[in-house]
Order: C-alpha cells, then structure tokens, then sequence
C-alpha cells in the first residue's frame, strides 16, 4: 500500500524525527516504510540475525536510535525485556528484587523517560503501598513473549509524544499479516531461585490465523508466569542531623545518626498473567484497519519480616554512643546502646502481609488509508493501570531490652539484644494495623496523522497531525486503627528463619536468626477480626492532564543528505486534586495549572560515503514531573518513620539539547559509533527532607520544589562485529557528565545520573547451538529519594545457551547474575557507613523448551 517514493521519505522523516519528535508512523514495522523494506529483505533469524536487524533499524533511522529485535516469533534475547534494554548504549537499568523493573537514558531518571506500546502509553501501577507514583514504566508488567522489538530513540521527533528528557522507547509487537497463516509458537520453562530455593513454571503460547487472501488475520497469545522469590538484607533509614539527649543528661548537637535499622526478609509469590490479540483487516491496497488488546495481570502477595532497633523509641535513650568525625558530614554516630524504655517498649519484630495485584489493559484502534495524494492515519485508545496492596497487614510484636548497634563497616551492621530474637515468648503483640491502597493510571487518546510527497528543494515530504490526551491518575490509602488489646504473643504465630538467611551478606555480629511471623495464621485470625477503614487524607490524591498537541514536520531528502523538520506545539491543562489543612479539619482542594510548550527539532543524516554515516540533532524537550511530586499528599511509613511528599506548585522539566556523531558500518553485523550529546536542562527539582508530623509521630519527609538550572553532557562508544562466522562481539559505554545546583548554589547530583555504564556481550551461533554471555555495569547515582537515598555501583553476568533439537524445538537455558552479586545503598555520596541497605536477591537459573510450528 505505499510506493517506493513513500518508502523514501517515510525512511527519512523517521530518522530526523526521533531526533526531534518521533512520529508513530514511521517507526513501527508495521506503520513504517523502511521498517518493511527490512523485513522484505531480512530474513535471517537467531542471535546474528537479531544483530543484524537491530544495526539496520540503526542505520536507516533518520534519529538517533537503537534497536533490540527478536532472535524469532517468541524468543526475545532475554526473559525480562528491561534486560535487553541495558544493553543499549546510554541505557541504565534500575533493578528491584533481583528483576529490571525501569529503565533510564543517557543520565536522567527513569521517570523523564517515556516507554510507549505500538506509539502509545500504557498505563502501570505499583503493588508496594508506599511506592511513590511514578511516570516510569514498570517492565515486570510486559511479557518478552509478545515483543517483536525494542527501538530506543534518543533524539525526539515532531510526530512522537512529547515527555522525554533522556529518550523514548518504542515497543514493538506483531501483526497477523505479517506472520506465517497458523502459525504457532511457544515455551515451556522452570526458573529456579536460588535465594528462595524454589522452581516455579513459566508457559507461553502464540496463535497467528490469515485468510486465504491475506485480507484479515488474528494473532492471539497467552502467557502464564510464577516466581517465588526471596531477598535478605540489612536496612537502615532516615540518616540525619539530630541533637541526641543521653540517659546520662549528655547532650550532643548536631550529629549525623540514623534513625533505625534491622535485619530484613522479604519474601513474594508473583504470579502473572497476559493476554494479547491482534486483529488485522486489509480491506483494499489502500486501507488498513488493526486492533490491538493486551490484558496484563500481576498477583504479587507478599510479606516483609523485619527485626528493627529504633532510637528513643518508647522514650528510650542512648546509654553509650560512638562519634566519630566523618569529613563529609561532619559529627556521625556509627555506634551506640540504648537503654529500656521507662513507659513502653523500645525493640520491634515487624512484619508486612500484604495482599497485592495490579492490572494493565490497553484498547487500540488504528486506520490508515492511502488517498492518491494524502495519506491519512487515525488512531483511538484507551489504557488503564490498576491496583496496588488490597490488604496491607501490619504486626508488631514489641519488647523492652537493653541493645546495641554498630554500623560502623560498611556493609554490615553488628547488633547485641538482651532477649534472645529468636524466643517467641519474648515478644508480645504491640499492635495489628490493617492499610491498603489503591491507584489508578488511566488515558484515553485519539490522534490523526496526514502526510503527502512534495517536490519542494530539498523537502520531499509533508506531515502533519493532532492529538488529545486525557490521563488520570488516582491514588487513595486507607488504614485502621491499631488493635493492641488482642493479648498474642508471637510465640504462638512463630516460625523459624531460614538457615541460609543473609548468606554472603554481613558478619559473624549481624542479625541472623529472629522469630518471624506465621503469615497464613496472621491472615487467618486477623481477617477474621472486625476492622472500620479510614480514608488515609494525607495519602490520597487526584491528578488529570489534558494534553492537546499538533505537529508538522517535513522529510528533507538530498543527494548524500536525509534528515526531518519539524515543531510541536503542546498545551497541558492540568488539575491536581488532594486534601489539605490541619490533621482533623482536612479540605478537598484543587489547584490548577495551565502550560504551553513550543517544541521544535531538526534531526540530519549525512553519507559520508557508503559505510560512514554522520548524525546531527536539536531539540527542545520537556518532561513532567511525577504524579506523587505534583500534589501536596503524602506517603509515609510509621515504623521507620520516613516518607515521601508533593508539591503542586513544581514545574516541568524543559531542555535544550543537541547531538552529533558518526556511525561507522564495516560489514554488515559490524558498528562503531561515537555520540556526543549536551542536554541544557532550565530546571531540576531540589528535593529537601524535612521532619513533619503525621499520626502524631515526626516523621522524615522528602518534598520537592523548583530548583536551578543544570546540564548533562556525555560521549557514547559503540562497537559490535562479528569475528568470525559464528562468533560476535559487542560493547558499549557511556559516560554522562551531570551538573546541578540546589536553591544555594551548591552543587547537587542529579536523580538517576551514573556517570559510566559498560556493557559487554559476547555470542557464538551454528546451525544446532547458539549462546550469549553478557556483563552489564552501571557506576553509583543517587535514587532522588531520601530513602534508599545513593545507590552503590553494580555489575552483573548472565548468560543464556540455545540447542535446537530441529527447526521446530529448542532447549534453553538461562542464568540471570551468575557472579551472585548483592545491591548496596547509603544515604548520601561518599558516606558509605550511613547504610540504607544492602541486599541478597541471589541467582536465577532458567531451563525449558521453545516450539515454533
């Protein structure tokens, strides 16, 4: 349905626009021209042949972009697709659980990055109760198995949604007219956890049907996945300035202490399921109607065995302390004994049951029809992300002893108590507190595209095209009242710890045996109780945008030249809705906001000669803010006292940025590229912790507010080839260059920004085996927030092997951090004592089969 001329300026106006604002049509296979070309051309499959679709998506995009295709129908490189994004150059990966959850670009924080399926949003949630809402995209929602590939576009373009700083990410799936007629294709897997010691199933399967004209088709999958998994680890929070009063009367001013910690278990069953259906009817050469469905659902119970020591808890005051003098922060407590409670009690075993699932849906219509002059494409959706925890269990069994900490090495905290932890009898039910949560993340959208040839100098396309948005996002908590009347005692809900917990983590003096909570018993007594839910005020908060935007852009199209034009214009309405005023007198209010934003970009490609390509892009961009940043609520977390907080006043974030580089092909699975990229950012948010009180209780919290200008600057060094027939190489690496002040003019990292990330992978491939081993590194940055606060460098292997028995079954095996490598943070750069966490999630180990019929 297109012709060769439209191939051309389709090619080119996709390259130039992912520099400057991406155009829909143009990047997918299924919508793009030159994405077509290549699978006419291409049909290669396996490791080489995903390379070598990958370099050509590359090197025929008119914008700066990377690309990570499927190895075949099913097989995507990696079984988590965050994974594969790594390995893109200028790609960070924030993991959690042992799993890539979100992703950032070229320094910035994953919130200022936009991940989009087929050209559109997909709406997300959190399971965790105090999860902060966030616009980054949750990847443990996407399963590989429907993903044809992954375009990274650094560099906006016109006809792309505007809200990306760092860069957008196009999520590609397929199109029954494109696949094979009764096509089938699937897998059968174990994974086994090596933390939690369990093996859980993962099944998928994928149906394609055309007809005989090749005029409708109907592509259908599911997928079924468990993972039971298990983290160890050794917590600490809220490291601060206190003035600290002793039991002796001592008081020492201004030293940097913690306001808790402990040793901690976290244990979940995660079970997701999915289905995608894509329908396809080619009426005509010149009309295409598709729709596309994907029903995600994420059951994440969960529960969190915590054993914490708490500073003047109870009124309990240190009897011995330890102060060194740290020359960042000055004055620091790194050890020190508290005394009993003289009311209460001053130790707490805490544990998390939660009941948690999440849902993401998403309807999209799309028409395309080519007239004899204007090619006009239009496009309706909606999205929905819901869920969250729908029952948040606390219990707290209490006892009043004499302790001790020591956090004084890094990566360890040594504790003494004066009961035994591991003695039921020893501890009573302090409290049974019942919370819950609930978000919702929706958008309805509807767009129309118009393009034509023109022959007009060095322009010889025209597009132009509109857009509305109206997102929501909701978020609501409610709790109960403690219950400490019941008369249990933990004894009597006790089971034991694991014999392997925390090992490889801590010390001969940490915590590594407590008595933990039997949650099947705490669910079953506990629901059984009668518990009066309250709305949880400083918690709940309503935010919509309504964004009309429209775009023109044009294809520039010269000998040895090709590139795009363009500008976006974006007006943003939005309200921001949440409870403010006293505890007890709170009033509904909303605050509105309105904004324009003129987003021009330019993206060129010049051939220096047939295997040498240079690349040249600007732009103006902007990205914004958080949903939990936008609104004056609140989520917090009692117990360690710590938390999170809004402001609707924040304004988006606005950059100039440009890129220039050169991309040499050598042959055709090899590249060197180098890319230099410079991002002038009018203004980052400062992010200061500051003691409130809520529930009667002072607790730390983060707010955000305008903060100063800043940059971030970088160089990107690509290579890949193939060594030998069969064997490949690829590495990567970036370095990135922030630089912010805070309201003082003091120099402030910046969320998000690792200043080197190194990427290596090597694979070889025959007829029967094929394998790939892969080492990812992303040096330290801080997280943005107060809590896990800087989070340590970290460097991680996988590896996976392929046999194919014959062309229709393979064997597959896969391990995910073969070298065991644990995740540490602290509070703050270069104070590595002030300990945050420090993590086990272990390795993973996946065997199976793969069918294609």
């Amino acid at each position: 349905m297109f012709t060769h001329k439209n191939k051309l300026a389709a090619a080119i106006g996709s390259a130039l626009l992912g520099s400057t604002l991406y155009t829909p049509t143009i990047v997918y296979a299924e919508e793009s021209t030159a994405s077509q070309k290549e699978v006419e051309v291409i049909q290669v499959r396996g490791i080489r042949g995903s390379v070598v679709k990958s370099l050509n998506t590359k090197r025929y995009a008119d914008a700066i972009v990377d690309a990570v295709t499927a190895e075949d129908i099913g097989k995507f490189p990696d079984q988590n697709v965050a994974e594969s994004l790594q390995r893109i150059t200028g790609v960070s990966l924030t993991r959690n659980f042992g799993e890539g959850e979100r992703v950032s670009i070229r320094g910035t924080s994953e919130s200022q990055n936009r991940t989009l399926l087929n050209g559109q949003a997909v709406g997300s949630a959190d399971w965790w109760t105090n999860s902060a809402a966030s616009r980054g995209f949750n990847y443990t929602m996407l399963p590989s198995e429907i993903v044809a590939g992954l375009e990274v576009y650094k560099s906006p373009e016109a006809d792309i949604d505007e809200g990306s700083i760092g860069g957008t990410i196009i999520v590609k799936t397929r199109k029954p007219l494109d696949v094979e007629a009764n096509k089938i294709a699937g897998s059968l897997l174990a994974q086994y956890s090596e933390v939690s010691g369990e093996t859980d199933p993962q099944a998928s399967i994928m149906y394609n049907f055309k007809n005989e004209d090749e005029s409708f088709g109907a592509l259908v999958s599911v997928i079924r996945q468990e993972r039971n998994l298990r983290r160890d680890g050794i917590e600490a929070w809220s490291w601060a300035d206190r003035t600290i009063t002793m039991e002796d009367g001592t008081v020492h001013e201004n030293v940097y202490s913690p306001g808790g910690g402990g040793s901690a278990m976290f244990s979940q069953e995660r079970v997701r399921t999915g289905i995608t259906l894509a329908l396809q009817y080619r009426p005509s050469d010149t009309t295409d109607i598709s729709f596309n469905l994907l029903d995600s659902t994420l059951d994440a119970d969960n529960e969190n065995q915590n054993f914490l020591w708490l500073p003047e808890r109870g009124g309990s005051k240190y009897t011995d302390i330890t102060i060194i003098e740290h020359n960042k922060v000055g004055p620091m407590v790194v050890a020190g004994t508290l005394g009993l409670s003289p009311t209460g009690t001053n130790i707490l075993d805490e544990t998390k049951v939660r009941n948690s699932q999440l849902k993401t849906k998403s309807y999209d219509l799309k028409v395309e029809h080519e007239g004899e002059l204007w090619q006009s494409t239009y496009q309706l959706g909606y999205t929905e992300g819901t869920g969250g925890s729908q029952a948040d269990r606390s219990v707290g069994w209490v006892g009043n002893y004499v302790h001790a900490y020591d956090a004084s090495q890094a990566e360890d905290i040594k504790t003494t108590y004066g009961a035994d932890p591991t003695d039921g009898s020893k501890w009573n039910l302090g409290f049974l507190r019942y919370d819950s949560n609930d978000a919702k993340d929706d958008e309805t959208y509807f767009q129309a595209d118009f393009k034509r040839p023109i022959d007009v100098a060095i322009f010889s396309e025209i597009k132009m095209g509109v857009k509305y948005r109206d997102h929501s996002r909701f978020n609501t908590k409610h709790t109960t009242d403690n219950r400490t009347e019941l008369g249990w005692s933990l004894a009597d809900y006790s089971l034991a710890m694991p014999g392997d917990y925390l090992s490889g983590l801590g010390s001969s003096g940490t915590l590594r045996a407590y008595a933990i909570t039997d949650s099947d018993k705490v669910r079953r007594d506990g629901d059984a109780l009668t518990w009066n839910y309250d709305v949880l005020k400083a918690s709940t908060f309503d935010i919509n945008e309504k964004i009309l935007a429209g775009y023109v852009k044009t294809t520039l199209d010269a000998d040895g030249l090709r590139g795009n034009l363009g500008v976006r214009l974006v007006h943003t309405k939005q309200a921001s809705s949440a409870f403010a005023g006293a505890t007890g007198a709170e009033v509904w209010t909303t605050q509105d906001k309105d904004y324009f934003d003129i987003l021009p970009s330019i993206n060129l490609a010049i051939d220096l000669n047939d295997d040498l390509l240079m690349r040249f892009s600007a732009a103006r961009v902007m990205s914004r803010p958080d949903y939990a940043s936008m609104t004056a609520s609140t989520s917090y977390n009692v117990e360690t006292q710590t938390g999170t907080g809004g402001n609707p006043n924040i304004d988006p974030f606005r950059a100039t940025q440009f890129d220039t580089g050169i991309e040499w092909y050598f042959n055709e699975a090899g590249i060197f590229s180098a890319v230099f990229f410079y991002k002038d950012i009018q203004s980052f948010l400062d992010s200061t912790p500051a003691f409130e009180v809520h529930e009667n209780t002072r607790i730390r919290i983060s707010r955000p507010s305008n903060g100063r200008a800043g940059r971030i600057q970088g160089l990107e060094f690509g290579y890949q080839q193939e060594l030998i027939e069969g064997v490949g190489v690829s590495a990567n690496y970036t370095y990135v260059d922030g630089e912010a002040k805070d309201k003082d003019g003091n120099d402030v990292t910046i969320p998000g920004n690792s200043e080197h990330t190194v990427n290596l992978s090597a694979y070889y491939e025959s007829e029967r085996l094929s394998g790939r081993i892969s080492y990812n590194h992303r040096s330290g940055y801080d997280s943005g927030n107060d809590w896990p606060g800087y989070i340590d460098a970290y460097g991680q292997v996988d590896a996976n092997i392929t046999y194919n028995v014959n062309e229709n079954l393979a064997i597959v095996l896969e391990a995910i951090n073969l070298t065991d490598e644990h995740t540490f943070s602290y509070q703050e750069e270069g104070v590595e004592q002030a300990l945050t966490g420090v993590y086990a999630d272990g390795r993973r180990f996946v065997a199976g089969i793969r069918f294609n019929f």
